[in-house]
C-alpha cells in the first residue's frame, strides 16, 4: 500500500485522475491496478505534464513545481508538490498534456498493420492510421480549450505606484499632478494615461 498523501499540493492527489485518463473509468481508486503504470511511474508522468504546461504557459499557470525528494543514485527528482493546490480546470490541463504526452509515444510507436504466423495458422490486426491522428488531436483541442479557459480566468489589471510619491508625497504632488490631482490631498480616479482607473 503506497504511503498516504496528506498534502493537497501533492502531485499524487492526480493519480487516480491521470489513471482514469489514460486505463478508463475503472481506474479510480487507491487499490485499482492500472494497466500502464504504477504510482511511481504515474507520479512522474504527472510531474513532467506539468512541467511541460508551466513551461507553455510562463506565468499565465500561476504555480510552480517544486521536489521534495531525490533519488540517493541519481539525486533525480521522485517528489513532487505545487506551490499551490492546483483548481480543477488546471487539472484538467496537466491531464490532458499527460495524455497527450503518453499517447503520443505509444500510438507513434504503433504498428498499423501486424501480421503474424506459425506453423499452422495466420493472423493479423491492423489499427487505423486516422483514428490515432484523431485521438492525437483531440488531446491536443482538449489541453488548448483548458488552457485557454485557465488564460481567461487568470488575467488581471494592471497595477501601478509613483515609487515618488512612496517616498515623498509633497514633491510626488508637484511634479506628478496625475497621481494627486492639482492639490496635495485631491487624488484623481482616472489616469489617462493607461485609461484604467487609478
Amino acid at each position: 500500500m503506497p504511503p498516504l498523501v496528506s498534502d493537497p499540493k501533492d502531485v499524487r492527489v492526480l493519480i487516480p485522475r491521470m489513471r482514469r485518463a489514460l486505463d478508463g473509468p475503472h481506474a479510480t481508486g487507491s487499490a485499482a491496478v492500472s494497466s500502464t503504470m504504477n504510482d511511481d511511474e504515474l507520479t512522474g508522468v504527472i510531474a513532467d505534464a506539468i512541467s511541460d504546461v508551466v513551461l507553455f504557459t510562463g506565468t499565465a499557470f500561476g504555480k510552480d513545481l517544486e521536489v521534495v525528494a531525490r533519488d540517493d543514485y541519481y539525486l533525480a527528482p521522485t517528489e513532487w508538490q505545487t506551490t499551490e493546490p492546483l483548481t480543477e480546470p488546471e487539472i484538467s490541463v496537466i491531464t490532458a498534456q499527460a495524455a497527450l504526452n503518453y499517447f503520443y509515444r505509444v500510438l507513434s510507436a504503433l504498428k498499423t498493420s501486424v501480421k503474424m504466423a506459425d506453423e499452422g495458422q495466420e493472423w493479423q490486426y491492423s489499427v487505423s492510421a486516422q483514428a490515432v491522428a484523431e485521438r492525437i488531436k483531440g488531446l491536443r483541442a482538449d489541453r488548448d480549450a483548458a488552457l485557454a479557459r485557465i488564460d481567461a480566468s487568470e488575467l488581471v489589471g494592471t497595477a501601478w505606484e509613483s515609487f515618488i510619491a512612496v517616498r515623498d508625497v509633497e514633491t510626488a504632488a508637484l511634479i506628478e499632478p496625475w497621481v494627486f490631482g492639482a492639490g496635495y490631498g485631491g487624488g484623481q480616479t482616472y489616469d489617462a494615461r493607461f485609461g484604467t482607473p487609478y
